[in-house]
């Protein structure tokens, strides 16, 4: 009876303990599978966070380089403005042919050989400022030769002056006064509209007039008279 009842209890304490372990292992098991499970989800997260930053830094990429190509266009744009401006720049050039060249000068050496740099260049800016005018005739030989208007075409001092003018042409080289006047007959026919008098611009575009003598003068250099 004794033998009995102690094989019962080491089998109730064999089974007790067998539970035990099943038990344990259960819960082992179930930490395991939510430990992998945890494992995997940030080995997930760490992958997704990865693939954002590589999708990112194309994104970026892509910026940089619709920047790098944004900036080509405009320097390209910004070349051609360039070019655009530099042929308006050319085409807005007056231009002025030999015989302009010629009747400028001449006029300019019958009426102010006598005066400074300036006084010359005066005088044909008055000139010049002529052609530009409603009030006179559109070419500067109109203007030269219009009737009652320069002295020098009446007296033969413009057909002297042209005669010099052609023989200096001829050396390919002026001199003397004449050398001035065809420095500033260049100038206001490239359309110079300014002298300068002892460091200070003036500007002569408004002027229609010069005489030694002008009523109601506005300006006077050397001995012209301007209006």
């Amino acid at each position: 009876m004794t033998k009995r009842i102690v094989t019962v209890i080491v089998v109730c304490a064999v089974l007790a303990f067998m539970s035990s372990l099943s038990v344990q292992a259960a819960t082992i098991k179930a930490t395991t599978k939510d430990n992998v499970q945890e494992v995997t989800g940030m080995i997930n997260d760490k992958i997704d966070v990865k693939d954002n930053g590589s999708e990112n830094s194309a994104g970026e990429n892509n910026n940089s380089e619709s920047s790098v190509s944004q900036s080509s266009n405009n320097s390209q744009k910004n070349n051609s403005s360039n070019k655009s401006k530099k042929k308006k720049k050319k085409k807005s050039k007056k231009k002025y042919t030999k015989k302009d060249l010629r009747l400028m000068t001449s006029i300019i050496f019958c009426e102010a050989r006598g005066e400074c740099y300036a006084g010359q260049k005066a005088v044909g800016i008055v000139v010049m400022n002529r052609v530009r005018s409603k009030r006179f005739p559109n070419t500067i030989k109109k203007v030269i030769y219009q009737r009652g208007q320069f002295t020098p075409t009446r007296n033969g001092s413009m057909r002297k002056a042209l005669a010099i003018y052609d023989r200096y042409n001829r050396k390919g080289k002026f001199k003397g006064e004449m050398k001035s006047c065809y420095k500033a007959a260049k100038e206001v026919l490239a359309g110079e509209t300014t002298i300068k008098v002892r460091g200070k611009k003036k500007n002569m575009k408004n002027y229609l007039f010069f005489s030694q003598y002008v009523a109601g003068a506005k300006y006077t250099l050397g001995c012209h008279q301007f209006k």
